[in-house]
């Protein structure tokens, strides 16, 4: 099946020009590191596979949820800035790549951008921001044009390359698993109402990969996107500037956390020490993208938090209307 377009130059050119985020595109190598690397963490060796104009920087206010960050697409990379009633849409020419054609059974893959860079974490956690866009939503969900991305990771301890771009319950993000009808809590329609900053039809939340590491090991990364089935509609991954980090764990809860509140975890028992318990609060555990996943009230400077109903994946906790204790980040294994 071809999908063919029509586009009228005068719309091409406007569609680019309001947009309120700019895109550097054609990095070199060298800046492409310091954009990603955050708190703990060594970022070195990067490569990139991509046309020169498929890659770039971007920033700025718009429905994007990462306000700076580095874009990988399967057009041009300045495309991705405008109104989501035009289109995006560029056959790069670039070939699609083997590991993302074995992701989607052996189909197709066209004009394949891809990253790839060693990371080196302090501590034995690393985390980072992602988010994913695409001009095929919504009305190629459920369809063979289910343009594909992942993020590989491999290193010790884990076993071979693992695509570490999931939701907090496990589930790899893709046009087909999060959309208006499935992990729809993960998923922006920007179309409704009308986006006037991000040419795609569809975005998802901010969302945080995480993985436990080993201290001072190297860990490799390739970050690839490519087309299904054909080379046009262009979609896109983006990385969150500095959001590269490492965290130190204790018994699976962030040790960096305020000293106002301490966690203990024993299997899916969390108990949430709180020395001055604000009475009549609430303890509220969130996903990283924000959703509310349970909600305890406070129960004197002790309260248990039953976690059985929860995926594995990382979460947050935070004590409601309480701006002087800070959130908490801890792993449900």
């Amino acid at each position: 099946m071809m999908r063919t377009l029509t586009l009228p130059v005068a719309l091409f050119i406007s569609l680019f020009g309001t947009a309120q985020i700019t895109v550097t595109d054609s990095l070199p190598e060298s800046e492409l590191a310091e954009l990603l690397e955050g708190l703990n963490v060594s970022i070195l060796n990067v490569s990139v596979n991509c046309a020169g104009a498929s890659f770039g920087h971007f920033s700025g206010t718009s429905e994007m949820p990462i306000e700076e960050g580095l874009v990988l697409c399967t057009g041009y990379a300045d495309h991705v800035a405008g109104p989501a009633d035009g289109f995006a849409s560029m056959m790069t020419g670039t070939p699609g790549d083997a590991d993302l054609q074995a992701t989607v059974g052996g189909m197709m893959t066209y004009d394949a951008c891809v990253l790839e860079f060693d990371c080196i974490p302090l501590g034995d956690t690393l985390l980072f921001n992602f988010a994913f866009g695409s001009e095929e939503y919504p009305e190629f969900v459920g369809s063979a044009f289910n343009d594909v991305f992942a993020i590989y990771m491999s290193g010790p301890g884990l076993p071979g390359a693992v695509n570490v771009a999931a939701l907090p319950d496990g589930t790899p993000v893709a046009i087909n698993n999060v959309n208006a009808d499935m992990n729809s809590e993960y998923f922006i329609d920007n179309l409704n109402p009308v986006g006037q900053y991000v040419a795609y039809d569809g975005l998802t939340n901010n969302l945080v990969a995480f993985a436990e590491v080993e201290p001072d090991q190297v860990y490799h990364f390739k970050i690839a996107i490519a087309d299904v089935a054909d080379g046009v509609f262009d979609s896109g991954v983006f990385l969150e500037a500095f959001s590269f980090r490492s965290t130190a764990l204790t018994t699976s809860v962030d040790e960096a956390s305020d000293p106002s509140m301490r966690l203990l975890m024993d299997g899916d028992r969390l108990t949430v020490v709180l020395p001055d318990a604000p009475v009549g609060k609430v303890l509220v555990v969130t996903s990283t993208a924000g959703q509310v996943m349970q909600q305890v009230p406070v129960n004197g400077d002790r309260t248990v938090v039953d976690l059985s109903g929860l995926g594995a994946g990382l979460y947050v906790l935070h004590v409601q209307g309480e701006a002087g204790i800070a959130p908490v980040r801890f792993v449900k294994n």
